[in-house]
């Protein structure tokens, strides 16, 4: 697992795709074979997996739909904002240092906690579908 953590002054939706773009990036760099992409923006996640990223008018958004074709297997995946808290938790600590990409190598001892907990809801979930 591998994450990073960016603040811009761009709209949602750009920064999102952007956020991508730079993970796929970072993907990339450490020569991984297979990603996923996980996001609670639903519209991205449309785009991205509808095939319209090639000729949308954001510029990241069309870079994402080119890294798709590196010779990897990507997919996209849409989740529940409750189940991106990290995400949230990281932004929050991140206010304030524009255009910068920080890349954790580790999580921050702030967020353990919250990624033990959904490493337990996901063990939960998945152990109560297979049961059903």
């Amino acid at each position: 697992m591998v994450g990073s953590e960016m603040v811009t002054g761009m709209s949602y939706f750009q920064v999102e795709a952007l956020a991508i773009l730079e993970g796929l990036k970072l993907a990339w760099s450490w020569s991984f074979q297979k990603v996923e992409i996980k996001s609670d923006n639903a519209l991205l996640i449309d785009t991205l997996r509808n095939g319209l990223a090639a000729v949308n008018n954001i510029v990241e958004v069309r870079t994402i739909h080119e890294w798709f074709y590196k010779g990897w297997e990507v997919k996209c995946r849409l989740i529940l904002r409750d189940s991106n808290k990290v995400a949230d938790c990281l932004d929050n600590e991140a206010r304030g240092r524009m255009n910068q990409l920080v890349v954790l190598n580790d999580p921050p001892q702030n967020v353990r906690h919250i990624l033990e907990e959904d490493i337990q809801h996901a063990l939960h979930s998945k152990a109560a579908y297979v049961e059903a």
